[in-house]
């Protein structure tokens, strides 16, 4: 609204303004002259402005702007000189005999220069409110393509991981199978404990596989049975020490994510029971902590490294602080922002 009044207000200004000069250089006429011709000069510059705008909104279906840009301003100033100046020639005309004595024909010639002047700065105030709306628009366009863009890639990277998470992995699966077997002629007894823990496992992915982030406190009580199953596999080769504050596990975690980092420690590290792999979960300064020391296999099988890509670019959209990734000399560990 603002901005559509703007035009009226300029030209009550630029119109009282004048009338304060023509005041003092006329003086023996009435003040009720004076207020007469400022009306009158109101509503023939309000008119100048209106004629105008229809002229350009005509010429916007005849000449677009993004055909032929010369062109159409050419058009434009000459048309509206043609259709605007006769009226303000006859206005001149009608009132010749009330003009004062210094309105010689040569004065009269530079006001009619300066009124064609003003007519080519209206019609620029157009062309200004259209290049400025175009460039609104494109910006406005760019923007919708950067957060469609961004979008698009947050639904790549959640298909992504959907699928790296709905494998709950196949290796794992395939060790974990195997074991099974063993001890079902060793162990029996154990071995019943060990599938009620399989259940358990798969029924969480199962029960949350709609779920992008779960809260800590649920992650825990799943990596508990992902956990017993590593513990019967591997005994005392391998060490997991979860330390997490009762705050911390009232936070958000996207689901599955400890279960992914403890598979990729023990996926690039040797577990010998003389020298067993030591992993450490908790939290501290709103990140949850992730650790494991070093000892490398000199095999490990193929990793193409996209389970914690994709966790960092999940991560990236969730929270505005991103998962840290730590490889030091003997340590490896991630930390993910606590949601």
């Amino acid at each position: 609204m603002k901005l559509k009044a703007l035009p009226y207000i300029i030209i009550v200004v630029f119109t009282f303004f004048i009338s304060v000069i023509r005041f003092f250089l006329i003086p023996e006429w009435d003040l009720f002259i004076h207020v007469l011709v400022f009306c009158g000069q109101f509503i023939f510059l309000t008119f100048t402005w209106i004629l105008i705008g229809m002229l350009s909104k005509f010429l916007d279906k005849r000449i677009p702007f993004h055909n032929q840009v010369i062109k159409r301003i050419v058009v434009q100033i000459l048309l509206s000189i043609l259709i605007i100046v006769p009226f303000f020639s006859a206005i001149v005309y009608l009132y010749r005999n009330q003009l004062p004595k210094y309105a010689t024909p040569q004065f009269i010639t530079v006001v009619f220069v300066l009124f064609a002047i003003f007519i080519v700065l209206i019609n620029f105030i157009y062309y200004q409110r259209y290049f400025f709306s175009q460039w609104q628009q494109s910006v406005l366009q760019n923007a919708e393509l950067q957060v469609q863009t961004v979008k698009l890639e947050k639904e790549k990277t959640m298909m992504q991981y959907h699928h790296l998470k709905n494998q709950v992995n196949p290796h794992f699966l395939f060790n974990t199978l195997t074991s099974l077997d063993g001890l079902i002629k060793s162990n029996s007894s154990l071995a019943s404990d060990f599938v009620q823990h399989l259940s358990k496992v798969y029924r969480y992915v199962l029960e949350h596989k709609e779920n992008e982030v779960v809260s800590i406190h649920e992650e825990l009580d799943f990596v508990e049975h992902y956990i017993s199953l590593l513990t019967i596999r591997h005994k005392n080769a391998l060490k997991i020490l979860i330390d997490i504050s009762k705050d911390g596990k009232e936070k958000g975690i996207v689901m599955v994510t400890l279960q992914m980092l403890i598979d990729n420690s023990i996926k690039h590290n040797m577990l010998q029971s003389s020298s067993p792999l030591v992993i450490r979960i908790y939290d501290e300064d709103g990140y949850l902590h992730v650790r494991n020391n070093k000892q490398l296999k000199r095999q490990i099988e193929h990793s193409n490294k996209q389970g914690l890509l994709q966790l960092q670019q999940l991560y990236g959209y969730l929270s505005d602080r991103g998962l840290v990734i730590k490889d030091g000399t003997d340590f490896f560990e991630v930390n993910l922002p606590l949601l």
